[in-house]
């Protein structure tokens, strides 16, 4: 029988229609520039293994998890690197990436824009990279699961050549909620004229596609893909690949980080540029009246 994995409303099994396991690897063509940024252009996405150091990873796993455990966030019988979720706790299962700063250590700043992900992209880009200087935490308790986007809605203000490193904190397998991807949609031309203009802050809008993932198989043909991630991998998706996680359906805590590099002298979006970037003006205003997505996917016509 095969296994079942959660995701938003849907339950899919592995290697069928919907979802697969067996997510495209491209470190044939880590040592070639070229080949990287045409595999992006061809996948959308390069999913590399070892693309960190994995005792530097588990460093940083370790401080974030110390001071979980003494926010009382951690089963106190459990071993500190297991993440095994506090079972008295009544609320679990957030993954909100703003208010997490007491998480946001040294150790993560130093793994995300260390000399590593810098050569990388400088590689990549063939001239100095950037970063944004915000890290987007989460640690996701059970029934944690990220909406189906594509970034461009979320910092679309500058360049197109942005790219962002999903890094897992941890081993994640299926069942504790990895990023997933959907295969083929950032070629999807209808959706990136329409969704893919949108601005979360200048439309008021949440920013998902969808919440129903099924939708994106059986309407535009697309299937859901990830992989069992090990501390030091990496996945760096481009800004319309629609993506999501997997439902974490365990007692740990799902602890992820997406980071962003761009090419230094192309366009930089200004709710993401300084050394203390402003974020999202509207969609994180306290009491923010946003737009239905049902209204949204009406006035795109998708």
């Amino acid at each position: 029988m095969k296994p079942v994995f959660r995701m938003g409303p849907c339950s899919f099994e592995a290697e069928s229609r919907y979802l697969t396991l067996q997510l495209r690897e491209s470190n044939d063509v880590l040592d070639d520039p070229g080949g990287l940024r045409k595999r992006l252009d061809e996948d959308g996405f390069l999913f590399l293994r070892g693309f960190h150091d994995r005792d530097e990873v588990l460093h940083v796993r370790r401080d974030i998890l110390q001071i979980m455990a003494g926010n009382g966030e951690l089963d106190p019988e459990a071993p500190l690197m297991e993440g095994v979720i506090n079972p008295a706790l009544k609320t679990q299962a957030s993954v909100s990436t703003k208010g997490r700063e007491n998480l946001k250590t040294d150790s993560l700043k130093r793994l995300l824009y260390g000399p590593r992900p810098a050569e990388f992209f400088r590689r990549f880009f063939a001239t100095d990279p950037v970063a944004y200087q915000f890290q987007w935490l989460r640690a996701g308790g059970h029934g944690a699961g990220s909406t189906i986007h594509a970034d461009v809605v979320y910092m679309g203000r500058g360049t197109r050549r942005l790219c962002t490193i999903w890094t897992p904190l941890g081993d994640i397998p299926p069942e504790m909620g990895p990023l997933v991807v959907c295969l083929g949609s950032h070629r999807w031309d209808r959706i990136r004229a329409t969704y893919g203009q949108a601005d979360v802050d200048r439309d008021r809008i949440p920013g998902h596609f969808t919440e129903n993932p099924a939708e994106l198989v059986e309407k535009f043909g697309g299937r859901w893909a990830t992989a069992p991630m090990r501390a030091g991998d990496a996945v760096i998706v481009n800004m319309f690949l629609l993506h999501a996680s997997l439902t974490n359906t365990t007692n740990r805590y799902r602890i992820s980080v997406d980071s962003r590099w761009q090419p230094a002298g192309e366009p930089m979006d200004d709710r993401w540029s300084g050394e203390k970037p402003a974020g999202h003006e509207e969609l994180w205003k306290p009491g923010a009246v946003l737009e239905p997505l049902a209204v949204s996917r009406e006035r795109w016509r998708v």
